[in-house]
Formats: C-alpha cells, structure tokens, sequence
C-alpha cells in the first residue's frame, strides 16, 4: 500500500529498487551520487539540459516516417531515462535546470545586437 505522504513517482522508483540485487543497488547509489555532483557545476547543469533537448523530451516523436518515429522515441526513452534519474539525484533539479536556461535566453534577448558594421 502507498502511503498518502509518497508520491506515486517515488512509489514506482521505489518498487523498482526493491528488485534489484545488492551489487545493482550500490551501482544505483553510486550513478545517482554522480549525478548529483555533476548537477553541482554550473557547466553540470547546462550539459544535461543539452542532453535532454537533444533526447527530444520537449516534443513528440511523431514523423511520417515509422522508421524516424522509432529512431526518434529511441532517442527519447534515453531522455526519459537520464530525466528519472536527475530526479531521484536531486527533485528541483529540473526546475532549477529550466529556470537556468530562461535566464540565459532573457539575458541574450536583452543584449544589444551588433549591426553588420561591428555597431550596435
């Protein structure tokens, strides 16, 4: 039975720990922990980020193409993947990674653009 205080995430994270073995646990622990000090670094947060863009988690998969739509709902399932484990390393992560890149694109939008003759 879930308790009312656990999420159904956590629940479903939690019901696929239980079935791994000790070894595969320590390694678990040991990819979380690495994520974690990854998602530390400024340079951390910005690479993941990428990584989930290029996964293709922020559109659909959907092409005319069956073959492109399997090649492309691979590609997916690894940023689904890596998007479960930033977060089980850390629950803000994602919010934080997104609030990052925001701030960047309003600070690109709010520099003054060079004319053609190196002017602004």
């Amino acid at each position: 039975m879930i308790d009312a205080t656990e999420n159904f995430y956590d629940a479903d994270i939690n019901k696929k720990n239980e079935r791994l073995s000790a070894d595969d646990k320590r390694k678990r622990q040991r990819d979380v922990g690495d994520l974690r000090r990854i998602l530390k670094e400024p340079e951390g947060r910005r690479f993941v980020w990428r990584l989930l863009g290029k996964a293709g988690i922020f559109h659909t998969s959907f092409a005319l193409n069956s073959n492109q739509t399997a090649f492309s709902e691979g590609r997916r399932s690894i940023g689904l993947d890596l998007l479960i484990d930033l977060n089980e390393a850390d629950v803000g992560a994602f919010a934080q990674l997104q609030s990052e890149y925001m701030s960047e694109v309003n600070k690109s939008k709010n520099e003054p653009k060079e004319d053609s003759n190196g002017g602004t």
